[in-house]
């Protein structure tokens, strides 16, 4: 009897469970979401870097005859590559995304009310949400050392060609 009164006091002061349980599903789905997005540009640098890499000595011997490759400035661009690629690989791999367990709910779930088990579902969701945020953060910054690395190739294409 006194769980029940425990149970109704908890009810009365959160009365918001029910609609706040339906933000569980989508908040998962957001983070997925925006993980792929930033895996996405991600690849989508390693790709137009390693695109603009191996064109542009192409069509620099193809314009210029006397093309230097053995340039401190060529040689840098190959650096500046080379650590945009390691940076991009790590910020592929780095981290995973963290979901509620249905098998940690069967194991410590199943056995409460149907309005504590949302609570604690809620809960659990809003602790997932902030490192998986945390991760997505994480990736971004990887991204924006591979867009500096990119800028410093670029920088440095320009000059091996000028010079």
């Amino acid at each position: 009897m006194k769980n029940d009164l425990n149970e109704k006091a908890l009810e009365l002061r959160y009365p918001s469970v029910e609609h706040a349980y339906d933000f569980v599903k989508p908040s998962y789905d957001w983070m997925v979401t925006r993980l792929e997005a930033i895996n996405s540009k991600i690849q989508g640098l390693l790709t137009f870097a390693a695109t603009i890499t191996a064109a542009i000595p192409v069509i620099a011997k193809a314009i210029f005859n006397d093309a230097n490759f053995h340039s401190v400035w060529f040689y840098l661009v190959i650096a500046s590559f080379a650590f945009l690629v390691i940076v991009g690989v790590i910020g592929l791999r780095v981290g995973k995304i963290i979901l509620l367990s249905p098998k940690i709910l069967y194991d410590k779930c199943l056995h409460y009310p149907q309005w504590e088990f949302k609570r604690i579902v809620i809960y659990w969701a809003g602790e997932h949400l902030d490192e998986n945020k945390k991760l997505v953060d994480k990736k971004a910054s990887f991204r924006d050392v591979m867009t500096i690395a990119l800028l410093v190739e670029i920088l440095c294409i320009c000059l091996w060609i000028a010079f």
